[in-house]
């Protein structure tokens, strides 16, 4: 029996770039599988494995794996969990190199019949010199090969890399990603980690060049020998963003029922990540928001910010928030406050900060009032809040003012983050004109500029680049 060499952690190619693809076990139940990878560049290398069965979804099935007239480097098994390791066994002698299994019923279940399964796969696997991902996971999402993992995923490729033990977080973040306006190059559901786990992936997405950041979901470990040194070696390449789950007791018990890994406590945890240099967060959403930052805009350079908006209630408010995240709102410095006198009409305006700019909104003086407020010293960077309410009643008068309005705004802004270095986040809050508020929204996105739902939100991702640039000067 042939015993290939095992893939290495830096060369987990054939895991996302795959010539060939079979999914054994097919049926109109793991559609999500089979309708994007037929429709993907895979198309023509994509094979169903259903011996009962002739055709699937218009698609030819085969009996077997081994009868698959063409060699398949990637297979999906969708097969109840007793069913695998015969399955396993014919993808060794098929000569498959990576074997996804999408299947529960291992360890996760805390029985003993589903741990010894899972030995026995590994067994096979490494005599075969089979890469597993999984058991209990989605696998992988690669829109530039044409793994496919869900309905409806992007096909755009970007530069994010996501690594997820969840296979239902593992979907949703790519949403959280299209709504935040950005894309993935790589996302990985690894479940169980029987074999691939998260040092490895994360070594390998580290060196990865069509990656700038990495984002994580981990629940715990099975194995953390290198973690350390991986983890400080890809914060050290980019940012790399990670979300503990199982921090408190009664999620380390929800963690181990659903990937059968020990979840450790959460003061190791936050030490372990700011050790290594990670950025670390609460909640799917703000990794994203974090993200954000990272793709669209940089580090500030200190915790001065300016809030620009139209609401003076909404600026006190989200005062106290910026402050509660790290922040402070500092005072305009009298030349800044001379300055904006002479643009803004005094009534129904403060030009203290809070820059509480109705009238500068209204009036189309704004790009101006931004430039000056970015010119001085004691600003870091700014947050400026936009109502899509406010703004519908002026496309009743004309249904291009907005668009006008949007376009010069993103170009001020772009501007502001080139020639002075200052961070500039967008907020555009929830409305009830849902369409105008993602018209406004999807604007400024594809204009590559960090976009936020709340002032809240960008203050925390302000704070998040902040702290992770303070990181990184100390050694």
């Amino acid at each position: 029996m042939w015993l290939r060499q095992m893939v290495s952690s830096r060369n987990l190619d054939v895991v996302f770039y795959p010539r060939s693809v079979a999914l054994i076990g097919a049926s109109k139940e793991v559609g999500f599988y089979i309708d994007p990878i037929s429709a993907s560049r895979l198309r023509e290398k994509f094979f169903l494995v259903n011996p009962r069965s002739s055709e699937i979804s218009g698609l030819k099935c085969y009996p077997s794996i081994l009868d698959v007239p063409e060699p398949v480097d990637y297979a999906i098994f969708a097969v109840p969990a007793k069913i695998v390791p015969e399955a396993l066994e014919d993808c060794g002698r098929k000569g498959v190199r990576v074997a996804h299994i999408y299947s529960s019923g291992f360890s996760e279940t805390g029985l003993e019949e589903g741990k010894m399964l899972e030995e026995e796969v590994l067994k096979i696997a490494k005599n075969y010199g089979i890469r597993v991902i999984g058991p209990n996971c989605m696998g992988v999402y690669c829109p530039e090969s044409g793994l496919f993992f869900a309905h409806n995923l992007p096909s755009e490729v970007g530069s994010v890399a996501f690594v997820s033990q969840s296979g239902g977080q593992a979907v949703n973040f790519v949403f959280e990603g299209v709504s935040h306006g950005f894309s993935f190059s790589k996302v990985v559901s690894y479940g169980n980690a029987l074999d691939v786990d998260f040092v490895e992936l994360v070594d390998y997405l580290a060196e990865d060049p069509k990656t700038s950041i990495i984002g994580a979901y981990v629940e715990g470990l099975r194995k953390t020998e290198g973690l350390l040194e991986t983890l400080k070696n890809a914060s050290e390449k980019k940012p790399l963003v990670i979300l503990k789950g199982g921090k408190t007791g009664d999620g380390a018990r929800a963690a181990a029922s659903h990937t059968g890994v020990l979840a450790g406590s959460a003061k190791i945890w936050e030490g372990f990540l700011k050790q290594v240099k990670a950025v670390s967060v609460d909640t799917f959403e703000d990794m994203a928001d974090a993200i954000v930052g990272f793709l669209y805009a940089f580090p500030p350079k200190g915790r001065g910010v300016s809030i620009v908006t139209t609401s003076g209630g909404s600026a006190v408010i989200h005062t106290d928030l910026c402050v509660k995240v790290g922040l402070n709102v500092p005072s305009f410095s009298e030349e800044t406050q001379g300055a904006l006198r002479k643009i803004i009409p005094i009534a129904g305006a403060s030009i203290r900060n809070p820059l509480d700019a109705w009238m500068a909104f209204q009036g189309g003086i704004l790009p101006e009032a931004l430039n000056t407020v970015s010119q001085d010293e004691y600003i870091h960077s700014l947050i400026i809040e936009l109502q899509p309410g406010g703004f519908k009643v002026y496309t009743a008068r004309d249904p291009s003012a907005v668009d006008k309005f949007t376009l010069i705004l993103g170009e001020t802004c772009k501007k502001i983050m080139n020639e002075h270095g200052k961070p500039t986040m967008i907020v555009v809050t929830k409305s009830i004109y849902s369409e105008f508020e993602a018209k406004i929204k999807n604007t400024f996105q594809n204009m590559n500029l960090p976009v936020y739902q709340s002032i809240y939100d960008a203050a925390k991702a302000l704070s998040k680049l902040y702290q992770h640039q303070l990181s990184r000067e100390v050694r």
